[in-house]
């Protein structure tokens, strides 16, 4: 499925709900884009891609660094300095020990929680501390211009946007069916991407 730009994934999405003659049609430009726009949220909370993955680089004030902008979640557990892989603790559990010692320590491993839009850590790590990693990261709207997401996955948007388009419209005998489409696309889409990642090789438990 193939769109020259975002003025056409416009058109023929309207073109889905509204019928081939869309030149009577009393929707707005403004609605449109409000509907697409809440099917894109929808996807990057359910969807992670490979167009997603984005170079982690954070130097650390007073313990913390703060999240990139675009930041959804992390790919892995991120870099500490020259440290190993820090370890995912639960806030309190970071917060608790951060507070019965305040003193910076080099001892191992280095653990890492998250408040607000900021990632902090334990031991405390000096200013200056550079944070690598890697994160999934949200895309501009595609009103702005089409993404790698977009042009890998343009089915799964359109039906986004249709299943987000129903119950404002008054389309409640269609919506199952864009719900059921969506979904299972996005089920496709996770599959495809996991292969990506795993190449067909077969996944190993790891032993925790």
């Amino acid at each position: 499925m193939i769109f020259a730009n975002y003025a056409d994934f416009r058109t023929q999405f309207q073109t889905m709900f509204d019928g081939d003659d869309i030149s009577t049609s009393d929707m707005s430009g403004d609605v449109l884009d409000l509907i697409i726009a809440a099917g894109e949220r929808r996807i990057y909370r359910e969807i992670k891609s490979s167009t997603q993955d984005t170079a982690l680089s954070l130097t650390t004030t007073n313990n913390a660094a703060p999240l990139p902008a675009d930041f959804i979640e992390l790919r892995g557990s991120p870099w500490v300095g020259q440290k190993a892989v820090a370890v995912y603790a639960p806030w309190e559990v970071l917060t608790t020990k951060v507070n019965l010692n305040t003193s910076s320590s080099t001892r191992s491993p280095v653990l890492y929680s998250f408040q607000s839009d900021t990632i902090f850590f334990y031991p405390l790590q000096a200013d200056g501390t550079v944070i690598t990693g890697q994160y999934y990261k949200k895309f501009a709207d595609i009103s702005t211009g089409l993404n790698a997401l977009f042009t890998r996955h343009s089915d799964l948007f359109l039906y986004a946007a249709l299943s987000e388009s129903a119950p404002f419209l008054g389309e409640m005998t269609r919506l199952p069916i864009w719900e059921q489409k969506y979904v299972s696309l996005a089920q496709a889409v996770n599959e495809e991407e996991r292969r990506r990642v795993t190449r067909g090789s077969k996944l190993r438990t790891r032993v925790a």
